[in-house]
């Protein structure tokens, strides 16, 4: 009797046991793939790119001709364009850069002055300047906001004529400092556009009439619109 219950019991085990062998566990959950995380965005690197801007100016002093002095005046505005490079170093939410440019310019204007009795009427163009600046400032994601200043040259010239029948012109090209500020935009691929307003102070040299001594201050205001590719 005893060998009969053992043998049940066994059975019993034993398709216990097949049957626990048959029942499949489910496989593990798939791991879910790590969050993806964008790049922060850096204005850090090298960028090139071109302008396109418009400006005025004027300017005033003294004309000295033959031991007489008298007032002299200018004004005059253009458009201009060219290109710019620089590069910026983004800490934080801080960007140092440098930056250099150089233009061409239509700018034209005009200069009227006298002296004893003798009357100056001329026009200047500016043919050329640029610029070497550094650039601070402050990063919101994509957006730039900035300052810059630095030196600044240009090539001017100048012709016209005397109330005594005397033809004049000349040529010069000097340095000045110039200071602004503008704000850039980040775009996609790579590419940005900004628009920038700068300050330039009297030139060291300028052209003058014949014969005759100028002093006395000038002052351009420029409103540039571009764009840069960074690398």
């Amino acid at each position: 009797m005893k060998r009969i219950v053992f043998s049940a019991v066994a059975l019993v085990a034993a398709i216990g046991v097949a049957n626990a062998a048959d029942i499949r566990r489910p496989p593990p959950p798939a791991a879910k793939a790590p969050a993806y995380v964008a790049p922060l965005f850096t204005w850090t690197g090298f960028y090139l790119g071109a302008n396109l801007g418009y400006g005025w100016g004027s300017g005033s002093g003294t004309i000295t001709a033959g031991g007489a002095t008298g007032p002299v005046s200018g004004d005059g505005n253009g458009i201009f364009g060219g290109l710019q490079a620089g590069y910026n170093w983004q800490a934080g939410a801080l960007v140092f850069g440098v930056e250099t440019d150089f233009q061409l310019s239509a700018g034209e204007g005009t200069l009227n002055g006298s002296a004893g009795g003798v009357t100056f009427t001329g026009t200047t163009k500016n043919e050329w300047f640029g610029t070497i600046r550094g650039r601070l400032g402050y990063a919101v994601d994509r957006w730039l906001f900035y300052v810059t200043g630095g030196g600044a040259y240009s090539h001017n010239t100048l012709s016209g004529t005397n109330s005594l029948g005397g033809a004049f012109s000349s040529s010069a090209t000097g340095w000045s400092w110039t200071v602004g500020g503008g704000i850039e935009a980040a775009l996609v691929n790579n590419w940005s556009v900004k628009g920038e307003y700068l300050y330039i102070d009297s030139p060291d040299k300028i052209p003058v009439p014949t014969g005759v001594a100028v002093s006395g201050s000038s002052e351009s205001h420029l409103f540039r619109v571009g764009v840069n590719y960074r690398f």
